[in-house]
């Protein structure tokens, strides 16, 4: 009978000691896994999605997870298996599950040991799905914990994230320093500092972003981050106006790196710094040389394209920009710069055609010219010397617009004043200076908050069919070349040129007050000059009061008063 008895209590032993090993085994694979999952993250750039082999691994931890949880919902394991399965979630980004599984352990195991990770993980995943006010109020009391928990640090860096999503700048930026300060040991030292570098840029503190930067490298676990952070600070010496010292922190990056996808990255910059100095033929032979480095990649795409904006905008040269752009979209066809490159050659087919007509235009015309004439409007393609002096002929029945080139362009002491004439209108002074030029290099712009949508709109591209007079089909074709100009080749000296040339040549043309109005927003919003602006919102007030534009010429007038142009 005892004999019985004993092999029944053996058996049961057994049969639970094997069932631990079961559920043991299960999880500690998991957890094997899982640590694979990390170290193929953390040798990725910082924020790379995962790649397959690390889907892979997560998919293999959520599955081992589920399966202990399923089973063996009440072993000394389930709270762990719970909370690495939310882990992963949040790594696959599958984070509106991980909520529900950290919220179900905050639930479950309210006196686990791992109670402040699933907090943090909880926190992290509230952050990422938006919710920056909850995350924190879980963060608060992981940071000030006396002494130091194990994820303060952590938490610190992770309200400061939070501060930066709410756009609380300066509080992410008390945050990333009183992480700085109380850690001294960390190894997301150098993360803190990057992600310090990242608020200061995005409030426009580029001095302090970029000393920030400057110290990732130094900083401990900033091997990861090094390359990173060298990138953006000469990224953010090029905005700074810094191109000289951007090109040597390039330079430095350029004989250090040896993975292809990162020199790409550091010669496209370069490319940039040398267009941002003025040497164009250096950009160029730059792009080249990744063209034929590093064939049918994105970056040989990238390089060509850059080569047809180049050839396009400083050159001139269109047929070689198109030969260049359709180089893009070869090189890597299913890319973005492929359909950019795309947009591009289309674009110059339409300028094209519209130059066609503008052209031929002005060749009939000029066949049919009576001789004697001394002045003459300016016309497309005019340099700034010929567009700068003012025609010194006043007619009652043309509106004149003298054009003067953008204020960077004007000398000291050169003589800014233009004067515009309503059509029916004798009394010179019925129009003020149009263009008055003022040098605002280095000036803040007054209206660089402005919602410009409206005037935007208003200057979209006209709809032929409700143009009936012949001659208005060369308005048209002057306008929409504006258009292009300024709204696809980012080029407004053209398109104000353009825009000008509407005015002076179709003055009763229903696209002249909206060309004056462009021209109006060119001066206001891209090159700062606002009382040159105000004397054209002023000028089409009383050029063309019944337009659809003189509401917009009021609200601009407006805007300027706010802004204190006056």
């Amino acid at each position: 009978m005892w004999k019985r008895y004993l092999i029944a209590v053996l058996l049961v032993t057994a049969l639970s000691f094997l069932a631990g090993c079961v559920y043991y085994n299960t999880f500690y694979h998991a957890q094997a896994a899982a640590r694979e999952a990390e170290l193929l993250r953390e040798s990725s750039a910082p924020d790379a999605p995962p790649g397959p082999a690390e889907r892979e691994l997560l998919e293999r931890v959520a599955e081992k997870c589920g399966r202990v949880l399923q089973l063996y919902p009440d072993s000394s394991w389930a709270d762990d298996a719970l909370l690495l399965l939310g882990e992963t979630r949040y790594y696959q980004g599958r984070y509106e599950s991980a909520e529900r599984r950290l919220t179900e352990f905050l639930s479950l195991h309210p006196d686990s040991e791992l109670l402040p990770e699933a907090e943090y993980m909880l926190a992290s995943v509230l952050l990422e799905r938006g919710n920056a006010v909850s995350a924190e109020s879980y963060l608060e009391r992981l940071a000030q914990a006396s002494p130091p928990h194990a994820f303060s640090d952590d938490a610190l860096v992770l309200i400061g994230r939070a501060r930066n999503s709410r756009k609380k700048h300066t509080e992410a930026t008390e945050a990333y320093e009183q992480a700085l300060e109380r850690f001294l040991g960390s190894d997301r030292r150098a993360e803190i500092r990057f992600l310090s570098a990242e608020n200061y840029e995005d409030v426009g503190d580029l001095d302090a972003a970029a000393e920030q930067y400057a110290l990732v490298p130094g900083e401990r676990g900033g091997r990861h981050l090094a390359f990173e952070a060298r990138m953006r600070l000469a990224e953010v010496d090029l905005v700074r106006g810094r191109s000289e010292e951007a090109l040597e922190v390039l330079a430095d990056l350029e004989r250090r790196t040896d993975d292809r996808d990162e020199l790409d990255r550091v010669l496209l910059l370069v490319g940039s710094a040398l267009e941002a100095t003025g040497a164009v033929d250096d950009a160029i032979a730059t792009y080249e040389g990744i063209s034929v480095s590093h064939t049918k990649s994105e970056a040989s795409a990238e390089a060509h394209y850059r080569i047809g904006l180049l050839q396009r905008d400083y050159y001139e040269l269109l047929e070689e920009a198109i030969a260049s752009f359709r180089k893009a979209k070869d090189e890597a066809p299913r890319s973005d710069v492929a359909e950019l490159a795309k947009d591009a050659v289309e674009d110059i087919d339409k300028l094209e055609g519209l130059l066609a007509i503008i052209t031929r235009t002005d060749e009939e015309s000029e066949e049919g010219r009576v001789g004697g004439e001394d002045e003459r409007a300016p016309e497309p393609g005019d340099t700034p010397e010929q567009v700068a002096t003012p025609s010194g002929v006043v007619d009652d029945t043309t509106l004149h617009v003298t054009l003067l080139p953008p204020p960077d362009q004007i000398a000291d002491g050169a003589d800014t004043t233009a004067i515009d004439l309503a059509p029916g209108s004798a009394d010179t002074g019925a129009f003020r200076p149009a263009v008055a030029a003022v040098d605002t290099t280095g000036i803040e712009s007054a209206v660089a908050t402005a919602d410009t949508t409206d005037i935007e709109s208003a200057v979209a591209t006209a709809d032929s069919t409700d143009i009936e007079e012949p001659e208005d089909e060369i308005a048209i074709a002057r306008f929409r070349a504006a258009e292009l100009y300024l709204f696809r080749f980012d080029d407004a000296e053209r398109a104000r040129t353009y825009y000008a040339s509407v005015i002076e040549h179709h003055p009763e043309s229903s696209l002249a007050p909206k060309a004056a109005l462009a021209i109006a927003w060119i001066l206001e919003t891209r090159w700062e000059d606002l009382e040159g602006a105000r004397a054209v919102y002023e000028a089409i007030l009383v050029d063309y009061p019944d337009s659809d534009f003189s509401a917009a010429a009021t609200e601009g007038l407006q805007r300027l008063v706010w802004s204190g142009s006056d």
